[in-house]
């Protein structure tokens, strides 16, 4: 069954972890096509660090994609921490010249908290631009889910996107956030295969996703492992193709 992997980064230029090389996009065609994954939401690393050389990472990105436009899907990054202005051009730069479909935060890694009110500058922006807004979430103090969650009761046009579903800890926030608020979404990457389950079962079948934190360096141990998952969880074989790809293929169109 085909799937869209709706967490994906590359590790670009600007990405100082180690000695991991940059995302070659051939390469990251053969592994899809090795997991049956037929698109990918991909946002690059370097711009989520804190001293935030996101702009860099946001043109890298769009190269990225233009490799294959119709399976790489770009969500680009920007660093609340920085000023208004030089923000909201960002995002409409990335928009407007290089076609994202989407806007990727990370407020652990970033080190920002969602009240920033900048934060609420870059949802107002990506409403207006209707772009699907991906948080990191599941690991405070910044990253906590129901701060996500917070942020999309208080901007109800807004799509957010819960991109770990609150991970080990907390994905039972992350079910009580899909069940109160419309405008979540959740991107199943990284709780257990018993609290998939639970997600799965209890979560409106319409806003769950398939996701991997798929794409540093040269490794797909984390594609092939939240690949390999999924058998062991439970559902009917409509619902598989809603988590798999329908909601994912529904949210954005290719």
């Amino acid at each position: 069954m085909k799937r869209i992997d709706t967490h994906v980064h590359i590790a670009d230029a600007s990405f100082r972890q180690g000695d991991a090389p940059v995302t070659d996009p051939a390469w990251m065609l053969e592994k899809m096509d090795q997991y049956g994954v037929e698109a990918s939401w991909i946002s690059p690393v370097g711009g989520l660090y804190p001293t935030g050389e996101f702009f860099e990472s946001n043109r890298h990105l769009h190269q990225f994609c233009n490799y294959a436009p119709k399976r790489f899907i770009g969500f680009c990054v920007v660093n609340p921490s920085y000023g208004k202005d030089m923000i909201v051009d960002e995002i409409k730069r990335c928009v407007e010249q290089y076609g994202v479909r989407g806007l990727k935060l990370h407020p652990w890694m970033q080190a920002f908290p969602i009240s920033l009110p900048t934060v609420n500058d870059i949802t107002e922006t990506c409403i207006r631009y209707h772009l699907p807004m991906l948080f990191h979430d599941g690991t405070p103090p910044y990253a906590t889910t129901m701060a996500v969650a917070n942020l999309a009761q208080r901007y109800p046009e807004a799509t957010i996107i819960l991109g770990h579903s609150g991970l080990i800890e907390t994905y039972g926030n992350a079910i009580a956030a899909v069940k109160r608020l419309p405008n979540i979404w959740l991107s199943l990457c990284g709780p257990s295969i018993s609290q998939l389950q639970k997600i799965v079962d209890e979560a409106d079948p319409e806003r769950i996703m398939f996701g991997t934190d798929f794409g540093f360096g040269s490794s797909d141990s984390t594609l092939r492992y939240r690949t390999d998952m999924w058998q062991y969880v439970h559902m009917d074989d409509n619902k598989r193709e809603k988590l798999y790809f329908k909601n994912a293929d529904r949210l954005i169109k290719r």
